[in-house]
Parts: C-alpha cells; sequence; structure tokens
C-alpha cells in the first residue's frame, strides 16, 4: 500500500512537469513567429530545454500510472470503463498536442515559423480537464 502510494504521488508530480512543460512551450511556440529573426535562435533552445522537462514529467506520468493500473488485482483495466476514457482522453488530446508541440519545435529550428494553431489550447484544455475528472472522482476509483 505505501508503494503505490508512492508510485501514485509520483504520478501526480509527472502529470504537473508534463501539462506544466507543455503549457510554456506551446507559449514559447506561441510567441516564436511574433518576434525578430535574431532572436528565434536563443528561443529555439529555450523550447528544446523545456521540451525535455515535459517529456520526462510525460514518461514519469506514464510509467506510474500504468504500473499503478497494472499491478492491482483485478487490474484496473476490469474496474469499469473510466479508465479506458481517461486513457483515451491523455491520448487524443494531451499527447498529441506534445506531439505537435514536439513536431513545431524542430519546423522552428529549421526556419519554418508559421503560427501554432490556436485549437491545440482548447485540445489540452480539455485532455486535462478530462483526465482530471476522471482520475479523482472517488465514485470511480476502486480499491
Amino acid at each position: 500500500m505505501k508503494k503505490e502510494l508512492w508510485l501514485s504521488a509520483a504520478h501526480v508530480v509527472g502529470v504537473i512537469l508534463w501539462v506544466g512543460g507543455l503549457t510554456g512551450v506551446l507559449a514559447l511556440l506561441h510567441v516564436h513567429p511574433r518576434i525578430e529573426e535574431a532572436g528565434r535562435k536563443l528561443l529555439t533552445q529555450l523550447e528544446k530545454r523545456l521540451a525535455m522537462v515535459m517529456d520526462l514529467g510525460a514518461t514519469l506520468a506514464i510509467a506510474t500510472g500504468l504500473y499503478v493500473a497494472l499491478s492491482r488485482t483485478p487490474t484496473e483495466f476490469k474496474n469499469g470503463g473510466w479508465l479506458h476514457i481517461k486513457l483515451t482522453a491523455v491520448v487524443i488530446c494531451i499527447l498529441s498536442v506534445h506531439g505537435i508541440a514536439r513536431a513545431k519545435i524542430k519546423k522552428y529550428s529549421q526556419g519554418d515559423a508559421r503560427p501554432l494553431p490556436p485549437t491545440v489550447w482548447i485540445l489540452l484544455a480539455a485532455g486535462v480537464l478530462a483526465a482530471a475528472i476522471l482520475g479523482s472522482n472517488k465514485l470511480l476509483l476502486r480499491g
């Protein structure tokens, strides 16, 4: 039980790092095409560094979340559809925005400074909201 609490705490820390890093990267990407060419190289370096925090947070959140879900008997995947819905929201919304952010960082570093689509903010907010509601709802949690 104590191990599971530590893993759940690590999952929450990972989610905070992931979403916080992703939000920061998106803010930098939003500014990127609006600044002078001379500052873009430095901004790209900042984007890459913050993206590493985003990547580490995602890795920690996904690894600990799956470990906790699969370590129970029966696994959380058999306790109802809430986890399936949560993971679908995370993949479609948060993970896809993560991929878009990584692709934009690469394109910006190659000189393609087309603006970030504004829908990424809506997609991120929807995914975080769905995951938070489904992950914290006491009626859905088992065990």
